[in-house]
């Protein structure tokens, strides 16, 4: 799956992009990440086999977390598309990866965190290693979560 850079811009600025959305609490997001990314991943790969862009977002209820997978040609949001012509030449023809996206104050100084899971026809054709490099970067993710969290705990107990 390709699109030339200045048409994969204007389909993200248009939000020509189909969206999918689910939500869970921390906790559960914690004991089963996988299972409640398998649908997002499924909603993906759909996407990818009707060669169509697409995000799909797992928002955490009970925290500012938001978990996505994006299709997109770099390792940028696509809210930050308009960047994409300032980085890479338009007129360029790229390949669509699929990214996996965390975004939360807690995650690093950024806030943000954005790692390429698979080329979009790789994600497709060999779904059990994307679900599996997915699997391991959810956990990265869940750790660092959990030790920011035990960090505020521990300084907040210092400040009393």
């Amino acid at each position: 799956m390709k699109r030339e850079i200045q048409t994969f811009i204007d389909a993200a600025e248009a939000d020509e992009v189909e969206h999918f959305t689910a939500e869970t609490t921390q906790a559960k997001f914690f004991a089963d990440a996988d299972k409640l990314m398998a649908p997002l991943a499924d909603f993906i790969r759909q996407q990818i086999g009707a060669d169509q862009l697409a995000q799909a977002e797992l928002k955490l209820t009970d925290t500012d977390v938001s978990v996505r997978l994006e299709m997109s040609v770099i390792n940028l949001p696509l809210q930050d598309s308009k960047t994409i012509g300032k980085i890479m030449e338009t007129t360029d023809e790229a390949d669509i990866n699929v990214y996996a996206v965390i975004e939360t104050p807690d995650i690093n100084v950024s806030g943000l965190r954005i790692d390429a899971l698979a080329p979009a026809t790789t994600y497709v054709d060999q779904a059990k290693v994307a679900d599996q490099s997915l699997h391991d970067w959810l956990g990265l993710q869940i750790e660092k979560l959990q030790a920011a969290a035990s960090n505020k705990e521990e300084s907040d107990v210092k400040k009393k």
